[in-house]
This record gives C-alpha cells, structure tokens and sequence, in this order.
C-alpha cells in the first residue's frame, strides 16, 4: 500500500524550507511507537519518504509505501491530537493547519502499467535537493544508471513477494535511456553539521527500447514519488514528480547548471 499525507503548515518563521527537514524527521520519529522507531533506526532503506514543499505556503508530506509503515507512521499522524509542535533547533512554532491523505494500492500501481499510454518521454522533477553515493563518493549529477538502480532497490524492499532489481533488466533499461533535456542547479542539504553536496531540478529521459520497457521505467517513477530516489530520502532529500510532457520534448533543450551562493539556490 502506497499512502502520501501532505499536511499545510503555518510557522511563525519567514525562513522555513527543505533544509528543516532533518529536523521534522525528529519530530514524526516522537510519534511513532518507540519500538517501531527503534527497528527503523536499524534498516537500512527506509519504508518512508519525508520533506518540505516552500512556496506561497508550507507543506510537510509524509510518504509510506508499504502497509505497515502506513499504519505505524501515517495514522498516528492524522490523529487530530498532532496538530501543534515546536522545532527545538531554531524555535520554529508549527501549527498544521490542514491533512489531506492519499492512498494507492499496488495493484492499482501494477494496472496503470498495464493500462497507461504509451510515451517514450520521461520528466522527472527532483523537488529536494537529491544525490547518489557510489564508492564512498557523492554523485550530484542524475545519470540513469543511478536513477534505476535507486528506485528498483526501493521498489525491492518494499515488496516481500516481488524482486524488482535485476542486473540484465538495469542494463537494458541504461542502455536504451538517454537524458535528452535538463534544467539542473547544485545545492546543499545540511545535515548535523556538514553539507551534502546535490542536485535539484528537472530532466527529461527518452526510452528507445520496447514498449513494456518504456511503461516500466514509468511504473519505477511513479513509485519513486513515494520512496523518493537516492540517498537520505527519509531525512527530506530526493523528493521525486513526474511530470507533465513538455511540448517538443522530442528535441534536447539547452540545459543549466546553477551554483548555490550563501547556502541559497540561485
């Protein structure tokens, strides 16, 4: 079961964003049974994805993508009882203001992947700052390899009777994917007291291989808007949207890749 509760906030800061979401995930482990929060601490690929939307407003979305997960992490949260709570690093007083919960099941997943429409275009938004750790080494440009192998880990821990890693299918997957279009900028996600280095943005991957690999690199997007993809997803990183096709996606654009100045994108 896949579940996204976004909740709209309202803070008494004028500077609240993506890098507070480290700290909200304290907050939502305070929630959780203690010994739930304990065996998560333990795992490695979380069941959940967390962060936080800016704008005109706030918003704290809380990702779970299996059924456990939703019934130990999301229902404590809906409880009208979770509506106050204060950020002891920076004095934040949160109020949420309003829930609004979504839910899929896997099956409805898996018939959108048999039903869908045809595209060879895929255009992924990375919402929060996103990156990938090969060999002890941060990659903070999106590289397809990476992009399926991230999501079919997740999308593999997550499912007890379904293994959706597999080396032949990742290199047909990588070698029939190309990204023909980018708007990309560096950024930093802080966490206890470094900064990681990352991307934010969006890109657009053609799929020159076979119609059913084509809808599953699609099925993996659509789950990535649940697990998020790369590295620090349960702490507010890699927050992933599939786009809306863009008109003449077919010709690659002429992408940036801005630099962060004074801890702000630009």
């Amino acid at each position: 079961m896949l579940a996204r509760l976004k909740m709209r906030l309202e803070i008494n800061k004028k500077e609240f964003g993506y890098y507070q979401s480290s700290n909200m995930q304290g907050i939502l482990m305070e929630q959780l049974d203690s010994e739930y929060a304990q065996q998560l601490h333990q795992q490695g690929l979380k069941p959940y994805s967390q962060y936080i939307v800016s704008g005109e407003s706030y918003e704290w979305v809380v990702n779970t993508y299996t059924l456990e997960a939703y019934h130990k992490i999301i229902l404590p949260l809906l409880d009208e009882s979770f509506c106050q709570m204060t950020l002891e690093k920076g004095g934040a007083n949160i109020t949420v203001c309003s829930k609004e919960l979504r839910t899929t099941s896997r099956q409805e997943l898996m018939n959108e992947f048999y039903a869908a429409q045809f595209s060879r275009y895929l255009n992924l938004e990375f919402i929060t700052p996103t990156a990938f750790k090969s060999n002890g080494q941060y990659i903070i440009m999106p590289d397809t390899r990476y992009i399926y192998q991230s999501l079919m880990n997740k999308y593999s821990a997550a499912s007890s009777d379904m293994e959706m890693y597999d080396e032949e299918t990742l290199e047909q997957l990588v070698n029939n994917s190309r990204i023909v279009q980018y708007r990309l900028r560096s950024a930093f996600f802080p966490m206890e007291g470094i900064k990681i280095p990352s991307f934010k943005g969006e890109i657009g991957i053609k799929i020159t291989g076979t119609e059913t690999m084509a809808k599953y690199a699609k099925l993996l997007a659509r789950f990535g808007e649940y697990s998020g993809i790369g590295i620090k997803t349960a702490i507010g990183m890699g927050a992933l949207r599939i786009k809306s096709p863009a008109q003449g996606q077919g010709n690659p654009v002429k992408g940036t890749f801005a630099k962060e100045k004074g801890g702000r994108l630009e």
